[in-house]
């Protein structure tokens, strides 16, 4: 996730004029108690809305893999219903669909926020809020970048992994599922940790399936974004890569330095990945939800 460096700017200045205004103590004193109190009960609301949509992410997930295996339902992943690869060259005919999906769904909200009259719909659906973690916004922020740079990098990521991770996991489903979710986790983490600021991004979700794939396969070889093409041969393995990012984060939440990222969610990305990796995915992957459905 990246904040926005207008938002940034503007609340950072807000922040400020607040803390230098005169009150007494008293009445400083009752209105914090009382905006932390507020400011709970809405990271709970906001936390009750994560955890809702990430369990009905995964039902839906592994719900629509039965039917799709089951022959019923070709839809929009599998090999049935809207297939551009027909018309893509054929070197690029391999790369999964829904990463092909993604990709275009980050770029097209990337090309709204190039139009003045879109961004008051966008500011509001599409970017991240900690005041009002509604799940809207928790998804719309996933696919939102302002900058061009911050969508290339994410997307690079993004093609680099999806092929493996997908054929890894089994199915474009659970890929997915790990995606939004990790996205969800990373969005709850940035409102708990850092809620004076909006955010947007894709960053969180990457950081997810980079996580499961370092813990997974932690000798796997790495390059850098951008750099690895340059200089081939500038490689480390995935778990000690990941290390090095969670450090980084950990530093930037620390406010060691200050590059405009949400280090809170990198961190809340990479978190879900690794419990994913480490044990939750058998109570997550919901199979109980496959043995009633083809009960019913």
């Amino acid at each position: 996730g990246r904040p926005p460096q207008p938002a940034l700017i503007l609340l950072r200045n807000l922040s400020r004029r607040r803390l230098t205004s005169p009150k007494s103590t008293y009445s400083s004193s009752s209105s914090s108690s009382t905006s932390t109190s507020s400011a709970g009960r809405r990271l709970i609301r906001g936390g009750v809305t994560c955890a809702g949509l990430g369990l009905a992410t995964f039902a839906v997930g592994r719900v629509s893999l039965y039917e799709r295996l089951k022959g019923t339902a070709g839809g929009l992943i599998g090999d049935g219903g809207l297939d551009v690869r027909r018309w893509l060259p054929s070197d690029w005919r391999h790369y999964p669909m829904h990463a092909y999906a993604l990709i275009g769904v980050n770029a097209i909200v990337f090309l709204l926020w190039q139009l003045p009259a879109a961004r008051p719909v966008l500011n509001r659906w599409a970017m991240l809020w900690p005041s009002r973690l509604g799940p809207l916004s928790l998804i719309g922020s996933m696919f939102s970048h302002q900058h061009w740079l911050h969508l290339l990098v994410n997307m690079l990521v993004l093609h680099s992994f999806a092929p493996a991770l997908t054929a890894q996991l089994g199915s474009p489903e659970e890929f997915l599922c790990l995606y939004a979710c990790s996205g969800l986790c990373a969005g709850f983490m940035h409102a708990a940790l850092i809620p004076s600021l909006p955010c947007i991004g894709a960053s969180g979700c990457l950081l997810g399936i980079f996580a499961y794939t370092a813990i997974t396969n932690p000798d796997a070889k790495v390059g850098l974004v951008l750099i690895s093409s340059l200089f081939p041969d500038l490689q480390f393995t995935a778990y000690n890569a990941f290390l090095a990012m969670v450090a980084f984060d950990v530093a930037g939440l620390c406010r060691l330095f200050d590059l405009g990222l949400s280090h809170a969610a990198h961190l809340g990305g990479s978190a879900f990945g690794t419990a994913y990796a480490n044990g939750l995915r058998p109570w997550l992957w919901l199979r109980w939800v496959i043995w009633r459905w083809a009960a019913g």
